[in-house]
C-alpha cells in the first residue's frame, strides 16, 4: 500500500486536491501537520465549512452516512473529519467503511479526511484500502524512522527556511529520533532565536541542554532500542534534577512485566500471533509497538527477569537509605539489558 508522507504531500496537493484522504498512524504531531496541509489547500478551493464527527459505537455512523445523504441547492463545500475511536474491526465497520468510501468519491463538494488512529496498524497489514494504491489518498501519520525521519526533518527546515549545518541535522536525528512533536517545537525555537543565521553543531547543543525535558519513557525507549549512550544520559539527567529515582524504577518494572508476558505469549503461540495485535492486547501505545518489538527479538529472558530482581532490590534499598548508589544501580541495570 502506497503512503504519502508529509514531506512529500505537498507536492502531490498541488497536482490535485482528492476527495477523501484516508490518516493511517496515531502520531498527534504528523496528524495536526497533514491536516492543516489538507486544509490550506482545501480552502484555497472554496472548502470553508469544516464538520467533525467522532465514530465511537456502530451507530455513530449513521451520523455520517445522513450527512452525505442531506445536500440541498444551498448546500456548501464542506470538510468532513471522521475521527475513528473504535478499537476493533467488525462486519458492521467494514460495510460502514466500503459505503463511506464510495459516497465520498460521489461527493465532490464534501472533502472528507478519514482518521483510523488505533486500528491504522491492522488495516496497513491487510492492505484494506487497496483500490486508492496510486491515487495519493493514504497519508502516513505513523511515528516515522530511520530515512523518512531524516527526509521528514528536511522537510520542517525547509518549510520554516532554517539554514543548517549537517552535522547539526545529525545531532536532532540522533538524540530526538521518533519525537516528532519535540523536533516540532524545537525548530520553532530555532527559526525565532536565530532567524537569520545558519544554525551550527553548537547551537543545538545550547538547544538541547537548555529545553530538554526527558521523561522515564525516553530512558525504557533507549533502553529498549539499544541505545545505551542515550539511555545513560537519561539517568544523569534525572540525577543532576534530582528526580526520584522510583519513578524510573515503578515504569521499567511495568514495562518489562509486560515484556516478558509478552514473550511468553509468543513462544506459546509459536509465533503464529500477529505482533500488533499482541502489543495491542497489553495496551502498548502504538508509538512505542517499534521498540517493544525490537526488545522482543534482542532483550533475553535471562537479562529481563535479573533485572526485575535487581529493581526490587533497589525499591527496598531506597526505602531504606536514599543514596547515590541507587543511580550507579540504575546504569548498571541498562547495560545488563542492552548486553
Amino acid at each position: 500500500m502506497k503512503n504519502i508522507h508529509l514531506y512529500e504531500l505537498k507536492k502531490y496537493l498541488k497536482k490535485k486536491l482528492n476527495t477523501i484522504y484516508i490518516f493511517l498512524g496515531e502520531d498527534c504531531c504528523l496528524l495536526q501537520k497533514n491536516q492543516d496541509l489538507i486544509l490550506q489547500f482545501a480552502y484555497k478551493k472554496g472548502f470553508f465549512n469544516i464538520i467533525k464527527i467522532d465514530i465511537e459505537k456502530d451507530k455513530d455512523w449513521e451520523q455520517v452516512i445522513i450527512f452525505y445523504k442531506t445536500k440541498n441547492l444551498f448546500f456548501q463545500k464542506t470538510i468532513l473529519v471522521i475521527n475513528c475511536l473504535i478499537k476493533k474491526i467488525n462486519i458492521i465497520f467494514i460495510k460502514k467503511i466500503n459505503k463511506i468510501l464510495s459516497l465520498s468519491l460521489l461527493n465532490l463538494d464534501i472533502l472528507t479526511i478519514l482518521k483510523l488512529n488505533h486500528l491504522s496498524y491492522y488495516i496497513k497489514k491487510k492492505k484494506f484500502f487497496n483500490q486508492f494504491e496510486n491515487k495519493n489518498n493514504i497519508i502516513s501519520c505513523f511515528t516515522p524512522n530511520d530515512l523518512n525521519f531524516i527526509l521528514w526533518i528536511k522537510y520542517e527546515i525547509q518549510e520554516k527556511n532554517i539554514q543548517i549545518e549537517k552535522q547539526a541535522l545529525f545531532l536532532l536525528y540522533k538524540y530526538y529520533s521518533g519525537n516528532t512533536l519535540f523536533i516540532y517545537n524545537i525548530l520553532d525555537i530555532i527559526s525565532i532565536t536565530w532567524p537569520n543565521s545558519k544554525i551550527t553543531e553548537k547551537k543545538i547543543k545550547k538547544i538541547i541542554v537548555d529545553f530538554v525535558d526527558y521523561s522515564s519513557l525516553h530512558w525504557i525507549d533507549y533502553i529498549f532500542q539499544f541505545k545505551t549512550k542515550q539511555a545513560i544520559a537519561v539517568l544523569y539527567y534525572f540525577l543532576k534534577k534530582k528526580r526520584n529515582p522510583l519513578i524510573l524504577i515503578r515504569a521499567l518494572q511495568k514495562d518489562l512485566i509486560k515484556l516478558m508476558y509478552i514473550k511468553r505469549y509468543i513462544k506459546r503461540e509459536d509465533n503464529r500471533i500477529n505482533i500488533y495485535s499482541i502489543l495491542e492486547k497489553y495496551n502498548i501505545c502504538s508509538t512505542r509497538h517499534n521498540m517493544f518489538i525490537n526488545a522482543i527479538k534482542k532483550i533475553s529472558d535471562d537479562n529481563v527477569f535479573k533485572v526485575i530482581q535487581i529493581l526490587l532490590k533497589i525499591e527496598i534499598n531506597i526505602k531504606k537509605n536514599y543514596n547515590y548508589n541507587i543511580w550507579y544501580k540504575l546504569q548498571e541495570l541498562t547495560l545488563i539489558l542492552n548486553n
